[in-house]
């Protein structure tokens, strides 16, 4: 390892404030594009001269710059930019002549405009193929495209899913690409050199973030050297230094950090974005270095439109843009001077904090790897030393003194706030709340700042957060205020405010701070799910998709009290697979799995990949592009290109393709990862038709009834929608459902109330809104106020991304960031979302574990923030998660009140939440918490028998109890016979002895055929790994590819055919020994023996005798001896 030292310059000097953004060797010397649209030639070897030739306005907004080369790098005597206008000129930079120019409206050779659907970062051609061209892109894609061929889906011969977006993609060599992503995860992957079918790929090196593996803050990029490896630039903007560091093919590539080369200084505290070898300048070991740096300026930052920032410092729409009522404008003539609004102050300040922002991201909190971890607990078990000097003049405890650039903001804001100007006021309020750009959090301050802006102009943002804030009281800044919080979410809400129309509606739903009233939050909610519908049937045709981010974050544990032990993971709840089934497995394994099934020629697991990219999942966002690439390839294994069946034994794959056939056509309808046509769809929808897939049926159906490249025709609408519905595929079911509502008669009403309830069993948005109008209304049956309000609550609960603030909530909960996510969570469950509820309160518990751990052990060291310490809070979310039917939270309340957490203790109340949380759902924490209290005496009556009846309960409940009942009742016996013996007053436990039943018949039949242990091979094993989520829009599932045999019919069947079969049997018996007695009497008179004639002829007693008859005996002894 050694430094560099620097022994040429060169800057720009004018116009001041210039950045550079690349740098690329010519035959020349070096060219360079910068931030005035300008092209220089340098000579490296004289930097400090300055340019060769300087060429200005190469391109407006200039945003990219290639050599373009006929031999070796860095020969090329020809330069390419493009930028912003659209234009792609040729230069040469000796002269500065333009050689040529193409716009973006010219007829292109060839374009491929379909396999990429966000922005392209990438564009590199193949080292010694230059026909093989590599993109990359923000969708995480890297695409190797084949030039020679027009056709985009024939010319992409790979796709590479790096699973983040690209930052830099490139060919290592002949045979072997990079990629890297803008969160600095490096990988490299195989060139595809057979393409046939069957052929494994080459499994991808995965090196993980490079941050972590050599040190450093970034990646600049990585350059291939002559030598056959490659040198990664490394940068520390923190500590001004550079890193080039050798990326070698041991194979595979692997770094070798010893030989890391150091530029100590680099550019200062600035990003190095750009580096380049001058390999022809070599003169003494090592090549000349060069780096050139772009910094932000002022002058150069154009918005388009007036931006604020968000809580994680993205931009979002002005307060004055959010406002209700009517802002002034920015810029008012007064007496022919410009009017002071503070508006030049805070686009100042927004530069600064954009600039911060974007050079000092918000670090993660959450230890990385085991490493991260087991430093947290080294520093947990250092001694707490602390040393304080004296402090300033002026200065006040706890204030920290913030960057630079930060102060500057904050002080330009603070001046536009003095003219009340409400973008200042709002950022001010905002950055107190959240600690936006290492503010510290000053929650009073930011409810100055939120009630002055709320005085100002009514502003419905303002109004919502000081709702919240005297309805949870956080951070101590105001006392809790129930009654202060409505009427400020009420007039949030009258100012258009959804989120805050949310809150009122749950507050009147269940009555916090205000009487309860059905009809009232009716109201409220109609209107939320109005606007949540609206925004549903905004979207693409079939609506809005997403992928839900509510989950209670309790269930990644197991539960509230952990594995077995709570509710949502015991007794019926319990994960029933077995060990080795894949519901056990990581999406990451399964991932993983599927993908090595796929390269081996699996289409089952090559079309449940792409199920799982286009539906996304937790932790999984959808990929349109790797969807499309596997549902194409499951495609082309059953089509030619023009249509015609590929004959295959392969079995199943009929089925499978058309179902892939399905999920292509809805994406060229919806335009999802593709270039919207409807065209495209129809062939995709007609091919899955011929087989009846139910997807395809709905596309076609919805293209007939809107019209979509097809003339509408309410007829074949109806009959292709139908006849999906009868598949029950929800949304077919919804569509056929709004059909029949449309004709107005009872009976058409009816039919679509049948339809709107089957989709309403997979989740469907529209079905509950549907249902939820029609019993408000009271058409079709009598109105409901309670229904229709749940139908409604529905509706706006699954509009998650117009409403909700889960995924922020779940991001900083990831990042370790537990008091955001706290803030966030809270948001969701004052707007009524159980699920948000339950998730405050279990940030907010600190009684997770009865084991307290040693303090060395633990880290207990690192004392929770004040902001989670807040018992009574706590007991607020686990009573609404409560209400909403959560048996765990129920049991916590219980706990609560035994413990006397965040209240005064109530043992009457603890009794009464175990009470209710096994009465009807059979809690056996509940059932063991009873029976403890009955053994203790604690707010029950002590009764030992009573004790043991519920520990008995307990174990029947849930099974996994076994230890700790086993272990209760043993201490119990030995109590109980101790009190026996003592002749205590105690009731003792009292053995009864189990009564013997005696069966029916029909219950001897019932029990003899009965299986009570049927066991399922099948069950542990499932080759399609089909997602839960939904695949369809608006629903949580369809009912589309649900192909499950209902083994209950077969088991009814069965026994209806052996119970006929017995019947049959004691039939032919009955006659049998009917024909034998009349054998018997027929002989005695034969012999002169007078049978006896009884007085009363005898009677048809039916099938089986009676009680009493004198044959019952011997019919229920068998018939012993005939």
């Amino acid at each position: 390892m050694y430094n560099l030292r620097t022994t040429s310059s060169f800057h720009v000097a004018k116009p001041a404030g210039t950045y550079v953004y690349d740098i690329v060797p010519v035959a020349a010397g070096l060219a360079a594009i910068s931030s005035d649209d300008s092209l220089r030639l340098l000579d490296p070897l004289a930097l400090n001269a300055g340019p060769v030739n300087e060429i200005k306005k190469v391109n407006a907004d200039v945003t990219c710059l290639k050599a373009v080369s006929v031999g070796g790098e860095g020969d090329a005597v020809v330069v390419c930019t493009a930028g912003r206008d659209g234009r792609v000129a040729l230069w040469d930079p000796r002269s500065g002549a333009k050689v040529g120019e193409v716009r973006s409206g010219d007829a292109p050779v060839v374009q491929y405009i379909e396999s990429h659907s966000d922005d392209v970062t990438e564009l590199q051609f193949h080292p010694t193929r230059p026909q093989i061209l590599l993109s990359g892109s923000t969708d995480g894609l890297v695409n190797i495209f084949n030039t020679t061929i027009t056709d985009e889906e024939d010319a992409l011969h790979q796709t590479i899913n790096h699973g983040a977006s690209i930052s830099h993609a490139n060919f290592l060599s002949e045979v072997d690409i990079f990629a890297i992503s803008h969160d600095e995860k490096f990988s490299t992957y195989k060139l595809v050199t057979n393409p046939e079918e069957g052929v494994e790929e080459p499994l991808p090196v995965h090196h993980g973030d490079v941050r972590e593996l050599l040190g450093g803050e970034y990646v600049a990029n990585v350059v291939r050297r002559p030598d056959g490896g490659a040198v990664i630039g490394v940068g520390t903007h923190s500590r001004e230094s550079f890193d080039l560091i050798q990326l070698r093919n041991n194979p595979p590539w692997a770094f070798s950090p010893e030989s890391k080369v150091t530029l100590p200084g680099a550019h200062g505290s600035e990003i190095v974005r750009s580096f380049c070898f001058l390999d022809a300048l070599i003169s003494t070991p090592p090549p000349v270095f060069l780096s050139f740096i772009y910094p932000t300026v002022l002058g150069q930052v154009h918005d388009d439109t007036d931006t604020t920032v968000t809580a994680d410092g993205s931009p979002q729409p002005s307060v004055a843009a959010q406002s209700p009522t009517p802002q002034q404008p920015l810029h008012e003539q007064d007496g022919g001077r410009r009017k002071i609004d503070g508006t030049e102050q805070v686009d100042k300040a927004l530069f600064f904090l954009r600039r911060y922002e974007r050079l000092h991201p918000r670090p993660s909190r959450k230890p990385s790897g085991i490493l991260g971890a087991l430093g947290k607990y080294v520093v947990s078990l250092l001694p707490q030393l602390s040393a304080q000097g004296p402090a300033s003049e002026g200065s006040v405890e706890g204030h920290r003194e913030l960057p630079g650039p930060v102060a500057d903001a904050v002080r330009l804001l603070e001046e536009a706030a003095q003219v009340n100007n409400p973008d200042a006021i709002f950022l001010l309020a905002e950055m107190h709340f959240y600690g936006n750009f290492s503010v510290p959090t000053d929650y009073s301050e930011a409810f100055r700042r939120y009630h002055e802006l709320a005085s100002l102009d009514g502003n419905s943002s303002a109004q919502h957060m000081l709702g919240f804030m005297y309805a949870t009281g956080i951070g101590g800044a105001v006392e809790r205020d129930q009654a202060k919080s409505l009427l400020y979410h009420t007039f949030a809400a009258e100012g258009g405010s959804v989120k805050s129309e949310m809150t009122v509606a749950f507050r009147y739903h269940v009555g916090v701070g205000v009487a309860q009233s059905c009809n009232t939050a009716v109201k409220h909610y109609k209107k939320v799910a109005d606007k949540a519908i609206e925004w549903f049937r905004s979207g693409p045709p079939g609506g809005m998709a997403w992928v839900p981010d509510s989950y209670r974050l309790a269930d990644e544990d197991g539960g509230v009290y952990g594995e077995g032990a709570s509710f949502s993971s015991s007794g019926n709840n319990r994960n029933k697979a077995g060990v080795n089934s894949d519901a056990h497995a990581a999406l990451d394994d399964v991932l993983e799995y599927l993908d090595l099934m796929s390269r081996k020629g699996d289409f089952k697991a090559t079309f449940s990949l792409g199920r799982i990219h286009y539906d996304g999942q937790k932790g999984l966002a959808r990929n349109m592009k790797s969807a499309k690439w596997y549902f194409m390839k499951v495609a082309k294994l059953y089509w030619t290109r023009d249509g015609r069946i590929i004959e295959s034994e392969k079995q199943g794959l009929e089925k499978i393709a058309t179902k892939a056939a399905g999920y292509l056509g809805r994406m060229f309808l919806r335009g999802e990862g593709v270039e919207q046509s409807f065209e495209k769809a129809q062939i995709w929808f007609q091919r899955g038709i011929k087989s009846g897939d139910a997807g395809s049926q709905y596309g076609m159906g919805l293209m007939y009834l809107e019209g979509l490249g097809v003339p509408k025709n309410s007829v074949k609408a109806q009959e292709y929608l139908k006849t999906a519905a009868d598949q029950d595929y929800s949304p077919a079911q919804v569509a056929v459902g709004a059909m029949f509502l449309d004709q107005g008669t009872t009976a058409d009403i009816q039919v679509a109330t049948k339809y709107f309830e089957l989709a309403a069993r997979y989740g469907h948005i529209e079905s509950y809104y549907f249902l939820a109008e029609l019993i408000e209304q009271g058409i079709g049956k009598d109105r409901s106020c309670g229904l229709a309000a749940m139908y409604y609550k529905s509706v706006a609960e699954k509009a998650e991304p117009l409403l909700s603030s889960f995924a922020e909530a779940n991001e900083a909960f990831e990042d370790g960031d537990h008091e955001l996510a706290l803030i966030d969570y809270m948001f969701a469950a004052e707007q009524g979302y159980e699920k948000g509820q339950a998730n405050v309160a279990y940030l907010l518990d600190q009684q997770k574990s009865k084991w307290a751990l040693p303090s060395w052990l633990s880290l207990s060291s690192i004392p929770r923030p004040p902001l989670l310490q807040n018992g009574a809070l706590a007991l607020i979310y686990w009573t609404r998660s409560a209400k909403q039917s959560n048996i765990d939270s129920l049991v916590k309340m219980g706990d609560y009140y035994l413990e006397g957490i965040g209240t005064q203790v109530d043992l009457e109340k603890a009794a009464s939440c175990y009470t209710a949380a096994c009465e009807y759902h059979q809690s056996a924490q509940a059932l063991y918490n009873l029976a403890w209290m009955h053994e203790n005496g604690v707010g029950l009556t002590q009764d030992f028998h009573l004790a043991k009846r519920y520990y008995d309960l307990a174990l029947e409940t849930n099974e996994e109890a076994y230890l700790p009942v086993t272990l209760s009742l043993l201490k119990l016996r030995l109590r109980s016979a101790w009190n026996t013996f003592t002749q205590g007053s105690i009731n003792s436990i009292q053995d009864e002895p189990a009564p013997k039943k005696q069966w029916s018949l029909s219950e001897w039949i019932t029990n003899f055929l009965r299986d009570d242990h049927l066991y399922y091979g099948d069950a542990d094993y499932d080759d399609n790994y089909l997602p839960e989520t939904d695949p369809m829009p608006g629903g949580d599932a369809d009912g589309m590819y649900e192909d499950l045999i209902d083994d209950g019919i077969i088991e009814s069947i069965a026994i209806i055919v052996l119970a006929a079969a017995l019947i049959g049997l004691i039939y032919y018996r009955q006659q049998r020994q009917q024909a034998h007695r009349r054998g018997q009497e027929a002989g005695a008179a034969q012999n002169g023996a007078v049978p006896e004639v009884p007085q009363q002829q005898r009677q048809d007693n039916g099938l089986f005798p009676q009680p009493g008859d004198p044959d019952f005996g011997q019919w229920v002894a068998g018939g012993v001896g005939h």
